[in-house]
């Protein structure tokens, strides 16, 4: 069944919860982190965290939305998010598109999604719990955690599922930061590049190196850097000769 917030106990030992979430907090700590890498940090970190955690999973949402497979500790969580992906629906998916956690308690007499369980108990999956990926209102995706055994996921193990997948969040926001920020720095750098080709190839000034890429990239419908790129890498400036 789904979980909401208010059915969680709290904690008993606040000592522990913090203890956990300094634990998590530097397995997330990744050197130099771009996206897969903490991706993969995430799953690791699931397994050897949450109580009952026998493998794990990550789904990613794009910009348009769509739910993609980026990272797992463990076989299965691949194969079912393929399953999923092939039916159009099942757990994962549901926790990423409606950003509400899905508890399978024990698989064998969960009914929801009939093709699913078939398949997951058919690999050993006999409870899982979906965890939706947020920041502010944006859907990130979804970290679902599988166990071998009905009923793996206790209060306390959900607890825990929950502030890792706060941390995880957090982590996934910076990495995609980072990696926007250095697609952006390695963009300026190759029409920074075009520029100087152009500016010494024809004597002229920074601004008019700029407007004659700019006047490529129209004249053949393509995006400024791309046709930057292509200049650096053949010398040759796409357009009208």
């Amino acid at each position: 069944m789904s979980t909401s917030p208010d059915m969680l106990a709290p904690p008993q030992d606040q000592d522990e919860i913090w203890s956990v979430a300094d634990h998590i907090a530097r397995g997330l700590r990744v050197e130099h982190a771009d996206v897969s890498s903490t991706l993969g940090a995430i799953t690791d970190v699931a397994v050897a965290t949450v109580p009952g955690t026998t493998c794990a999973g990550i789904i990613v949402a794009d910009t348009d939305r769509h739910l993609t497979p980026m990272a797992t500790a463990g076989s299965i969580p691949l194969e079912l998010d393929e399953l999923q992906r092939h039916l159009g629906h099942g757990p994962c998916l549901t926790a990423a598109r409606k950003q509400v956690v899905v508890h399978i308690e024990d698989m064998a007499a969960d009914h929801r999604w009939p093709e699913f369980r078939g398949g997951a108990r058919g690999l050993g999956v006999e409870s899982m719990l979906c965890l939706p990926l947020q920041i502010d209102d944006r859907c990130l995706g979804a970290l679902s955690l599988y166990a071998t055994s009905a009923g793996a996921f206790d209060q306390r193990a959900e607890l825990v599922a929950r502030v890792l997948a706060t941390q995880a969040v957090l982590a996934m926001a910076e990495s995609q930061r980072t990696a926007q920020l250095r697609a952006a720095l390695d963009r300026r750098d190759v029409i920074g590049q075009a520029k100087g080709i152009l500016m010494e190839r024809h004597r002229i000034t920074a601004e008019a190196a700029f407007a004659r890429l700019s006047a490529a990239s129209q004249s053949v419908n393509r995006k400024l850097v791309v046709v930057a790129e292509q200049l650096v890498a053949t010398g040759v400036l796409p357009g009208p000769a």
